[in-house]
This record gives C-alpha cells, structure tokens and sequence, in this order.
C-alpha cells in the first residue's frame, strides 16, 4: 500500500450513473439511442472515476470500456452469468471505470431474503469496492446499487442492505474512503418506520453526504426534465436518487455537485459529477 502523502493534495473528480441498461430492451425506452449518447457523451464529462449501475449485459460494458479508452476498467468487465434466457453481468450490473491507478477491485453481493422483489433477485445488487492509488495516497472507492421502491417495506430493505454495506467495508484496510453509487434514496422522503435509515447509519458509521443528502437543484430522478423518468403512473417529486458519501482524514469537498449527461438524458436518470480533493 503506498504510503500517505500528506503535503500532497490530489483532486478526483467523480461521476455516478445509473444508466438504465436492463437486459430487456422495454419498447418506447430507446435502449440503441440512449446507449449510442452515452457512449458518445461520457468521456466529455472529464472524469477520474466513473461509477455505472445497471451495466447488466456484458457486450455493452465493453462498449463502455472502448468509450473510456484511458480508464482501466475493474476485473469483472467480460465476467458473465446467464439468467434463464438471458446473459447478464457478473457484478451485479456496476462498473467502475478509473483514469486513477485501479489497485484491486471487489465485488459483494448483498444477501437476498424471502419476499424479495423478483427484478431485485435478479439484479443482485451489491457494491463493488475498488481501491484506488494517488500520489496522496490510496482511497477505498465503493460503487454501490440499492434496493427500489418508495414504500416503507423499501426503506427497510435499503437501511439492512446498508448494514450489509457498512460489515463489508469492515473486510477492508481503513483509509480514506468514498462511497457512492445509486442509493435509490431521497433523504426528504426515506421513511424506514421505527428503525433508522440508510442515511442514519452512514452518519452513524462517521460518513459526510456531499450535500447533506438534500436533493435541492441535484435532482437526478426528474420526471419534469426527463421523459425517460415518466414511466410509472401518477407525478412523482424530483428526487436525488445517487448519494456520494465520504470519510476519512484529508477527504474534503472541493466542489460543488451538478448534474450531467443530461442532454441529451442517456438514462431514466441524470448523471451527478462532484470533486472530492484528497491530502
């Protein structure tokens, strides 16, 4: 492990997106469209680390490595399962793609349970833990995929796959770390009833949120901005569904958040770039 630098400041610049590519192409969602502006547009956001949720066909990962040409991508890009009829990822649909020298890379599946949703069965969510090394020394980078839904019995699910998220990086070396990914959690309306929130127990276990969790102007479920976030029945609130959480000695904010890859919107969701400076 490289040793920490500490009169060295490193900034990263980090992107999070759910990119909504399921295994399904679901008619009237334009999978061929989106897929050929993300790809197109991706690199433009100037990133170190690009964390995607939803990669779950192998082929198109590989696309997303091409895209990224001067990123290492982690271990499990060509890993492959089949579901029934149809091929699917090995990690759960993340990909982390980093321009930053990728030590490791991990990925842990949260546990599945009785009553589980049959789409969030098959999706095996989990994070996907990569450590990274700076001339500031190395950063433990989670890419993380939640449980979703909008009812109480969802939070619940979302704070004990939080509990799961927060034992696995206990299997990791402490250092300064970053977790971020689709949390599929809007503080302004997470309700897991008599038990604490996701959000509770990252602040709990010592974690900041970039901006406090609020959504604000950060909304990256938009169903005003976004026609692809228009396709449940009745009007939903703009929500921030990614969340960047940080912790650990010489991890700062350097930036404020904002949104990206938003036009053209490439997914159901926008896109959420931030700069963390680390030393």
């Amino acid at each position: 492990m490289r040793l920490w630098r500490p009169d060295t400041i490193v900034l990263i610049r980090l992107l999070s997106i759910n990119i909504w590519d399921l295994p399904v192409p679901l008619p009237g969602f334009a999978r061929s469209r989106r897929r050929r502006d993300l790809l197109a547009h991706l690199p433009l956001t100037d990133a170190d680390l690009v964390l995607i949720q939803e990669a779950f066909l192998p082929a198109f990962k590989v696309q997303l490595a091409s895209a990224l040409s001067d990123h290492q991508p982690d271990r499990y890009l060509e890993r492959r399962r089949r579901h029934l009829l149809f091929p699917m990822d090995g990690s759960g649909g993340l990909a982390t793609f980093s321009r930053l020298d990728l030590v490791s890379s991990t990925y842990l599946p949260f546990r599945s349970w009785r009553g589980m949703k049959p789409d969030e069965r098959v999706g095996r969510k989990g994070c996907l833990w990569s450590e990274v090394a700076t001339t500031a020394g190395n950063v433990l980078v989670g890419n993380v995929h939640l449980y979703a839904g909008v009812g109480p019995d969802h939070a619940r699910a979302r704070a004990m796959q939080t509990r799961h998220l927060l034992r696995q990086l206990e299997q990791f070396p402490r250092m300064p770390t970053v977790i971020a990914g689709d949390f599929n959690m809007a503080i302004e309306y997470e309700r897991a009833g008599a038990g604490p929130t996701g959000f509770d127990l990252m602040r709990d276990a010592g974690f900041s949120e970039i901006a406090a969790g609020a959504t604000g102007t950060l909304a990256t479920m938009s169903p005003l901005r976004n026609p692809f976030a228009r396709y449940l029945p009745g009007t939903r609130p703009e929500r921030r569904l990614t969340q960047v959480f940080y912790r650990g000695d010489g991890l700062r904010l350097a930036e404020p958040p904002q949104l990206c890859l938003c036009e053209p919107p490439v997914s159901d969701h926008f896109g959420l770039l931030t700069t963390i400076s680390l030393g």
